[in-house]
């Protein structure tokens, strides 16, 4: 039916708007974090249960490595300034190091939930 292709192709062009908005979003997201050195991971607020618990299991280098950017963020911010571009080229904002850890403990707490 005519009506249903309709639908179809004006849904099909809102995702296709999603989708394009959702990409400049994240470069939007990205550019910023590099101008401070920082990855997203990086700046999920710490009262999450399961971002405590995977900090725990971090590798001790990652650890540090993490603190260091953001300290360096902290330090850049209140002097109101960026990283130099160069060094902004060779930031990895969308480098993930917790998402694999945060997803287990929270299946592993979801679980314990059930269980009580």
């Amino acid at each position: 039916r005519l009506s249903d292709r309709a639908t179809d192709h004006t849904s099909a062009s809102n995702m296709s708007l999603v989708r394009s908005v959702a990409r400049w979003y994240q470069k939007s997201v990205h550019a910023s974090l590099a101008r401070y050195g920082l990855r997203y991971e990086d700046v999920i607020m710490t009262e999450n249960p399961d971002l405590e618990r995977a900090l725990e299991y971090l590798p001790k280098d990652e650890y540090v490595n993490r603190q260091r950017r953001i300290n360096r963020a902290i330090d850049l911010s209140f002097k109101h300034e960026y990283l130099p571009k160069e060094i902004q080229a060779v930031q990895e904002p969308g480098k993930f190091y917790l998402r694999d850890l945060m997803a287990e403990f929270k299946k592993l707490r979801e679980e314990k939930e059930l269980l009580k």
